[in-house]
């Protein structure tokens, strides 16, 4: 896996630019076709159409793993979101997982996901940083606190656009080059590879007066249309072994979630 920092930026807007147009594309198909429900806010938005397939959300405390995407026998593809992960990370996930959901996994029938952006899923993710933010980040930077440091400026970008600290960079980034701003693109560069801290970020977003919720785990706990599904075979087929045992699998791992999340 190859990270996105500062001396690969560059790369990353250039497969931007290539790959933009089918991009825009696949956006227009989720805005004609997906939306069946027209909510206003794009996180919402993106988990409701990921509701109507199987979405399970659970905490898992690893802070490298965003989610997983799973292929049942029966074909159907189970959406896995982690949410011992920040809201904002977990949003931009959302929506890389309805680009696969749309587009289908071409070569594995299951990855995982990480925070960390990877190159070889750039179109999922620029698709993510499309739905969340658009050409709209750089009006709003400049338009925000003039007086502030660069960082906290990025906060607000954050708590308005509700998307991860290295996707706004990269927006920004993408259009600061279109114009031709190189004093903001030298200023992204430098502030690209620091690493800020769950309790710096909670800091910061305190100090601006910001949703500071956005950059806490939500540690939800949600096993959605699988547990559902399971429970229903288990009741139309009491007597069918594989179904208890797989109620009591579920069962447990529940209970296993919900002791790690009061740990």
């Amino acid at each position: 896996m190859m990270r996105i920092t500062s001396e690969n930026l560059d790369q990353t807007v250039k497969l931007n630019k290539e790959i933009k147009e089918e991009i825009e594309r696949l956006i227009t198909v989720v805005e004609t076709r997906y939306k069946k429900i027209r909510i206003l806010s794009p996180e919402k938005q993106a988990l409701q159409i990921l509701k109507e397939h199987y979405l399970i959300q659970v905490p898992i405390p690893d802070e490298n793993w965003g989610g997983a995407i799973r292929e049942l026998p029966n074909g159907k593809k189970v959406f896995v979101i982690n949410t011992a992960q920040p809201r904002v990370y977990q949003y931009f996930i959302y929506w890389h997982e309805v680009y696969h959901l749309i587009k289908g996994i071409e070569e594995n029938s299951s990855h995982l996901i990480s925070t960390e952006f990877d190159l070889s899923e750039r179109k999922a993710d620029y698709f993510a940083s499309q739905m969340l933010l658009g050409h709209d980040v750089i009006e709003y930077f400049y338009q925000v606190g003039h007086h502030l440091p660069f960082v906290e400026r990025i906060m607000h970008c954050i708590d308005t656009f509700k998307a991860p600290y290295k996707a706004i960079l990269i927006q920004l980034y993408e259009s600061a080059g279109e114009y031709k701003n190189e004093e903001l693109r030298q200023q992204i560069k430098k502030n690209f590879d620091i690493r800020i801290s769950q309790q710096e970020f909670e800091k910061m977003f305190r100090k601006l007066a910001l949703d500071v919720s956005l950059v806490q785990p939500s540690n939800i706990i949600d096993l959605g249309a699988l547990e559902t599904k399971i429970k229903e075979k288990r009741a139309e087929n009491e007597e069918v072994e594989m179904y208890k045992e797989h109620e009591e699998f579920l069962n447990q791992f529940r209970r296993t979630l919900e002791g790690l999340n009061h740990v």
